[in-house]
């Protein structure tokens, strides 16, 4: 079962791959520390919230209710 989850990840973001890396370049070149890792954060938390609001959305649709 883990296996075929990590293959469903793998093929789902294997496309945003390059463009995350490019983004971990661009901020890793701001001078200013702070902003750096609050986008560094950002980068992080963002994928997350938007699975999570995936997943909701899914449960809402097929259970009819929200977590």
């Amino acid at each position: 079962m883990e296996d075929i989850l990590e293959l469903i990840l793998s093929i789902l973001f294997m496309p945003f791959e390059s463009k995350y890396d490019n983004l971990k370049i661009k901020i890793n070149r701001i001078p200013n520390k702070v902003l750096k890792i609050f986008l560094k954060v950002l980068l992080i938390l963002i994928p997350f919230a938007l699975i999570f609001g995936l997943f909701c959305l899914c449960s809402y649709i097929f259970r009819c209710y929200w977590i």
